[in-house]
């Protein structure tokens, strides 16, 4: 059965994938957009690159701050490793980075993975947040024919902004009440085999510890403040790399709303982006700016090239460093392994 609900995973993620690769490149003169690519201004790829390096560095510490509760002092370098050879798995198999994440920090500074998990699922309702803010902000920088354009826009944010209080509330509630949290745990436990019933209590208290920094207001300012560090970071790398193509006169105000969208595509279950990044971020630049197609797919395709690469090169490096068994992370105990 976990088998068959990989494989279906992974499945409706190619298909996502293809669906949206064919989406952005369908119309594409592939002659014209190797040599869009070719003008390209390669120098201003450093600082995107330094960017996105930059915002993962500050993701690690923020990670810190979150684990607090359950380790104190936890190296930069292991935070640090953990955050790269899961962007890195994510790059590979979708979503896998947030089970090898868990282990990969486990294994480096016994940190029960459980709760671990705990704070990545936190860390995916802070970039839900985050896009909502993001989102909110677009109107204030773009004055033309937005919902027009993505007429999906605000039902999208609707949706996150629901799931986001729901998730956050109910993940909340859990952790403050741990009485509430038996009683559900009990009745779940009914169904389930021993082996797994048996542990599942342990599982889902340690999960809950990942929420304690809640509880801390200093901390979550902290973190409150780095989470907006890294999406500044975010919005620059878009901005750098317009002047690689010669865009730069849509300036900050573009680079937000370009970074704004794009994170859609991001969110959505294929490797790394592949298909979505490019479609939603070549479909802004076209839709809402103007920008020549080719050149708008030249610039998607460069960016997220780049990225890619290069987390998957520096995550490879931390992934063999530090011994990473990715059958141990994935088929072993990724959530509730001690």
């Amino acid at each position: 059965m976990t088998k068959l609900r990989s494989l279906l995973r992974y499945g409706i993620s190619a298909v996502i994938t293809v669906l949206f690769l064919y989406i952005a490149f369908r119309k594409t003169d592939f002659g014209k957009l190797y040599d869009s690519m070719l003008q390209a201004n390669y120098w201003w790829m450093i600082p995107n690159f330094a960017c996105l390096m930059a915002s993962h560095y500050l993701r690690a510490w923020r990670w810190r701050y979150m684990l607090e509760p359950v380790k104190a002092n936890i190296s930069m370098r292991s935070l640090f490793s953990g955050v790269m050879v899961g962007y890195m798995m994510n790059n590979i198999l979708p979503r896998a980075g947030e089970i090898v994440r868990p282990y990969t920090i486990g294994k480096l500074e016994k940190v029960p993975k459980s709760a671990a998990f705990g704070t990545i699922v936190v860390e995916r309702i802070i970039d839900m947040a985050s896009f909502l803010v993001l989102a909110a902000l677009i109107p204030l920088f773009y004055h033309g024919p937005l919902i027009e354009s993505f007429p999906w826009l605000v039902n999208t944010g609707v949706v996150v902004c629901v799931l986001t209080l729901l998730l956050l509330g109910l993940f909340v509630a859990l952790g403050v009440r741990r009485d509430w949290t038996d009683v559900i745990v009990r009745r779940i436990e009914r169904l389930l085999p021993a082996r797994i019933s048996t542990r599942l209590d342990g599982w889902a208290h340690s999960f809950l510890d990942g929420f304690l920094f809640l509880s801390r207001p200093g901390r979550f300012v902290i973190i409150t403040v780095l989470s907006i560090l890294i999406w500044l970071l975010y919005i620059l790398m878009m901005y750098f790399a317009f002047f690689a193509f010669g865009i730069q006169h849509l300036g900050i105000a573009g680079a937000l709303v370009v970074q704004a969208i794009s994170s859609i595509g991001m969110a959505l279950p294929t490797p790394g982006g592949t298909g979505t990044y490019h479609a939603f971020t070549s479909q802004t630049l076209t839709r809402l700016y103007g920008v020549d197609a080719t050149l708008s797919l030249s610039y998607a395709t460069v960016t997220h090239a780049v990225g890619f690469i290069g987390v998957t090169i520096v995550g490879l490096y931390y992934f063999l460093h530090d011994h990473i068994k990715v059958g141990e992370a994935v088929l072993g105990e990724p959530r509730g392994g001690k």
